[in-house]
């Protein structure tokens, strides 16, 4: 909340400007951001003072310089290895100990002897990716030991009696650290970062400590001391004559019991780990004083003050928090309208609306003079924030930096690799040639042209496995495609150039990519051509590389730092390449240039920590996001690490707290948090459920009312000005672009859904198919329906031939063949087919006696004479047209998805076969001549069972020729309708008739008339 003061220097610290003094701070960020604060201030000041980080491991992976350290320094410290190098041995070390151990680990012996399961698998760190991670939870591990001053020495004798014989198989892994690890470092030379950090700090200690070593002002600020080196340090300057420990955020308010309690002995260690203090609790005694010896840097505001304290006590040790009930409705004794006065709560709906509710805020602090910070642990608000602000031209960049992978050139570097070693599937080819720096050595506006009829022309079909790796015979079976009169009509338009220029991209693309298609390689030859193809890739027309900007450069340079560092040992196929990439990258931050917003700023909990605001937003306030979710240790449990002496991992929470404390000491808050991030539902953070629980309804009721504001704006802003009422669309063309011949399967669309053919046959608008789609039941009910055609017109009447059965089955399983290297079509569906034909034949086998002829896939059409006195061509394609002995005609459809019911067909909304009979009564079907007679109209279906469904059109009331002398009338009439300029192609008119799905209902826009209750009656042009 303020500074605290350790005596040992003057109150007074007089101004920042002066001479010979040594300001030391946690970070570098924060060093330079100090450095930055005193040079605006006191632009003339002779000499500015020496500011120095002392870049603790877990906050800031920052280290003193060797010159930092000034003259004097009389060791010499070995270097540190770098971390790449350091990962990528310590990866190298732990898939050698996975090697070792092939089958699955049941304990490890006294004796060290493993005992394992022979029939089980070993599944740990088998892929470089996994070693990868595993190598950075050792390093973690490898860091904390030396910052907590453990030995390793310490973990040798670390009994596992008492523990579950899976603990035992953990020190083994960490033998790897313990034996090999040390002599590793000693034959290179070097040491640790952590070890060095903690060597340098240590000369810095005992350079400080020498009598004269240092005649001018020597302070630190902001530091809690978590690394003890570091604690060391601050304990010598406190000592110095002219030396100050400025603690950040020092309560003075806690009564003693519940203070001596954080230090975890009284109550459980864990808890008192996660207090806000308790980094500084375990700081003073190295210090050397007591908390009440500690004094205030300055003077602070009442009001300020009165927050102080409410704060101290809502997040106070949460086992002594039972002496709320003792004090009153005001437990913290503090003025509770004056310490939430500035304080605003603001709970969205999701994380969207928190966003647009902050960025509101932030553009309202630039209505005034002063600045507003947006402090929060989550990456992903903190980008939405920044692009909400994009509608106000509003730039503002986040330091906390955004992951590699995110960015565009780590996007590029991973689209590569997955098409590369995804066999070029046309899905992630089509998302590597989108990304906007892929060239190819062309102009983009010709990749993108290209990519785009190479979609759209190409690769919207069914394709065959692997069909991009051979560009020739893709675009051979293209332009095959292109004769077709039924192709679409862009693919109709394409000449051979447009041909030529896509097959020469694809060429050019798969011969890029080929080193990455490799089935095993070494590790830095897999780095080596991944920079090489994301370099190619890039390469315009006048450039050899077209990438630019700060992911760009960081790209290049991790593309740098692996092949020196990557070890040649490790091997691994492309997918594990492709893993392992995906671990690095995530592990990368980027930080853009430096253009931010002069008053606006987004920063991480650790570059806010000494940085102050007229407004501060804290955004992310739910649990697992703010404080962040504390994860076991992966290597030992809590008992081990309490016998080591290392602290439970509830100090992030801790240091969470605290940053949440130090934040909420600026005038003006506005905290954050929603009701659901990711669609599920949050609990808000246990720091504002502890502050709500001691503000009490009615004050904490007011600190929501101001962040409703913020709320209210935000659900607002993107609301119209005025509800607008949608009407069911019901377009009325010219009568001169009206279809004038359907098929009697149109027919049924036009009596379901008009506006389908409206879109259809009028605007001219077809589905697209998907990329590269798969053969779904559609394709599978064509292929069955060209079986039986084929099968029937080889014996078109009369009995037949003994080996009929033999002969349908062979078709069968010639014609799906191709299908069958899809497990779940071979598990499921070919079994089923096969059952289809079964089926058929006995059924087929049983008819023939009495059948004359059979005529399949017969085409027909009659000319109806409307009444404005035009023609209207009726068509059809009948799958199967049967002639009895007797002269009688049976007209059959063969359905392998849903057969329509008879009151369906009755009524009028699946009229195929009651049509197909009028034209054949008509003289229609050249098959069957004039004045034939129908009989039957059966429609056979193939299901889920082997079974078939046989649907005769009879009724009990109607007879066939009826409702077909119905259903022609029926036709003429509505036909002539549609040639009315009055009458529309209204959507969707008879919803319970209406198929569940049409390509056309985003069109018609049905979900948002439907939702306002539209009546079929009305109706708008569309």
């Amino acid at each position: 909340m303020d500074g605290r003061l350790v005596p040992g220097f003057s109150r007074d610290l007089g101004p920042l400007g002066m001479v010979d003094a040594t300001i030391y701070l946690p970070t570098r960020r924060s060093a330079r951001a100090l450095a930055a604060t005193i040079a605006s201030r006191i632009g003339t000041a002779a000499f500015l003072p020496r500011i120095r980080a002392l870049g603790a491991l877990d906050d800031d992976n920052g280290l003193f310089d060797d010159l930092a350290l000034g003259e004097g320094l009389q060791v010499e410290i070995p270097k540190a290895i770098e971390p790449l190098a350091r990962r990528m041995i310590l990866t190298r070390l732990i898939l050698r100990w996975s090697e070792s151990v092939r089958h699955a680990l049941v304990s490890v012996g006294p004796d060290g002897r493993r005992e394992t399961q022979e029939h089980e698998a070993f599944l740990v760190a088998t892929t470089a990716a996994d070693a990868w991670h595993l190598s950075g939870e050792l390093a973690a591990l490898l860091d904390e030991l030396t910052i907590e001053d453990v030995s390793w020495a310490a973990m040798k004798p670390l009994g596992t009696e008492a523990f579950d014989r899976y603990w035992a198989v953990t020190l083994d892994f960490l033998a790897i650290a313990i034996e090999q690890w040390p002599a590793i470092l000693g034959s290179l030379g070097l040491i640790d970062p952590a070890a060095r950090q903690a060597r340098l700090i240590e000369a810095e200690t005992l350079r400080l400590q020498r009598p004269g070593a240092r005649s001018g002002p020597v302070i630190v600020v902001g530091s809690t001391g978590s690394n003890r080196a570091t604690s060391r340090l601050m304990a010598a300057i406190a000592c110095l004559p002219q030396g100050a420990v400025v603690l950040p955020g020092l309560d003075q308010y806690l009564d003693e019991p519940s203070w001596a309690s954080i230090d975890g002995t009284r109550f459980d260690p864990g808890s008192a780990a996660g207090h806000a203090q308790a980094a500084i609790r375990r700081l003073l005694p190295v210090l050397g004083v007591e908390r009440t010896h500690v004094v205030g840097l300055g003077e602070v505001a009442p009001a300020l003050a009165a927050r102080g304290r409410f704060v101290s006590e809502a997040l106070r040790p949460a086992d002594s928090t039972d002496v709320w009930h003792a004090l009153g409705p005001d437990p913290s004794g503090a003025d509770l309208g004056s310490a939430l006065a500035g304080i605003s709560i603001v709970e969205a709906a999701d994380e969207r609306e928190e966003a647009l509710a902050l960025a509101l805020a932030l553009r309202e602090a630039l209505e005034g003079p002063g600045s507003a910070t947006l402090v929060t642990p989550d990456r992903s608000l903190a980008r939405r924030v920044r692009e909400e602000l994009i509608r106000w031209d509003i730039v503002i960049d986040d330091s906390g930096g955004e992951q590699l992978g995110q960015t565009s050139a780590g996007a590029l570097a991973r689209l590569a690799i997955e098409a590369a070693c995804g066999d070029m599937d046309p899905v992630a080819v089509l998302a590597l040639l989108a990304h906007p720096a892929v060239c190819l050595g062309r102009s983009r506006a010709t990749v993108t042209r290209l990519s785009r009829l190479l979609e759209m022309a190409v690769l919207r079909t069914t394709l065959d496995a692997g069909a991009l790796l051979d560009p020739s015979t893709l675009m051979a079976k293209t332009r095959a495609r292109a004769s077709d009169p039924h192709a679409p009509r862009w693919l109709q338009a394409m000449d051979e150039d447009t041909f030529g220029a896509i097959e020469n991209l694809l060429e050019d693309l798969l011969a890029l990519l080929e080193p990455l298609r490799r089935a095993r390689q070494s590790l830095p030859a897999w780095i080596d051509a991944h920079e090489e193809a994301v370099v190619a890739l890039a390469a315009t027309e006048s450039e050899a590389s077209g990438l630019r900007g700060p992911d760009a450069n960081a790209l290049m340079t991790l593309f740098e730092e692996l092949s020196e560092a990557a070890d040649g040992a490790i091997t691994l196929e492309g997918g594990s390449y492709a893993a392992l990439y995906d671990r690095m990258v995530s592990e990368v931050p980027v930080r853009g240039p430096e253009r931010s917003h002069p008053r606006l700023k987004i920063l991480g909990l650790l570059e806010a920590r000494l940085l102050s605001s007229d407004r501060v937003l804290l955004g992310g306030l739910d649990e697992t996001v703010w404080p962040t979710q504390v994860s076991a240790d992966a290597f030992l449990n809590r008992p081990m690490r309490a016998v080591l002496g290392l602290t439970p991992p509830e100090r992030r929470i801790g240091q969470d707290a605290h940053d949440f404390t130090m934040a909420l000491g600026q005038p003006e808050v506005i905290i954050s948090r929603a009701a659901k991030r990711g669609g599920s539902p949050t609990v808000p953070s246990r720091f504002l459920q502890r502050m709500a629980a001691v503000a009490g309804a009615t004050h904490w009721d007011r600190c929501r009312a101001r962040g409703r504001i913020y709320l209210d704006m935000a659900r607002a802003l993107d609301r119209p000005a005025q509800a607008i009422t949608l009407a069911r669309p019901c377009p009325r063309p010219p009568v001169e672009l009206r279809p004038t011949a359907l098929s009697v399967t149109r027919i049924e669309t036009l009596r379901r859904d008009p506006y389908a053919i409206y879109a259809d046959r009028i605007l001219r608008l077809s589905a697209l198919d998907p990329v590269a789609a798969p053969l779904g039941p559609r394709e599978w009910g064509t292929l069955f329906h060209k079986v039986l055609s084929d099968f029937t017109a080889a014996c078109p009447g009369g009995r037949l031939p003994a080996n009929a059965e033999a002969t349908l089955l062979e078709q069968t399983r010639v014609a799906f063949a191709p299908l069958l290297g899809d497990p779940g079509f071979q598990a499921f569906m070919a079994p089923r087919i096969e059952g289809w034909a079964k089926a058929f034949f006995l059924w087929e086998e049983k008819r023939r006696g009495e059948i004359a002829t059979i005529a399949v896939e017969e085409k027909g059409a009659i000319d109806l004479k409307l009444r404005d006195g035009s023609a209207f061509t009726l068509r059809a394609n009948a799958d199967r047209l049967e002639t009895t002995k007797t002269g009688l005609v049976r007209i059959i459809d063969f359905k392998t998805g849903r057969v329509p019911s008879k009151k369906e067909v009755q009524v009028g909304f699946a009229p195929q076969l009651t049509l197909e009979a009028a034209l054949a009564e008509q003289g229609g079907f050249a098959a069957l001549g004039p004045g034939a007679k129908v009989e039957e109209a059966l429609y056979v279906g193939f299901g889920s069972s082997a079974d078939l469904a046989l649907t005769r059109l009879e009724w009990k009331d109607r007879s066939l020729p009826d409702v077909v002398e119905d259903h022609l009338t029926g036709l003429v009439a509505l036909l002539s309708d549609f040639r009315d300029p009055a009458t529309g192609y209204l959507a969707r008119p008879y919803p319970q008739f209406q198929a569940r799905y049409s390509d056309y209902d985003h069109l018609s826009r049905v979900k948002e008339w439907a939702a306002q209750g539209s009546d079929p009656g009305e109706g708008t042009e569309g």
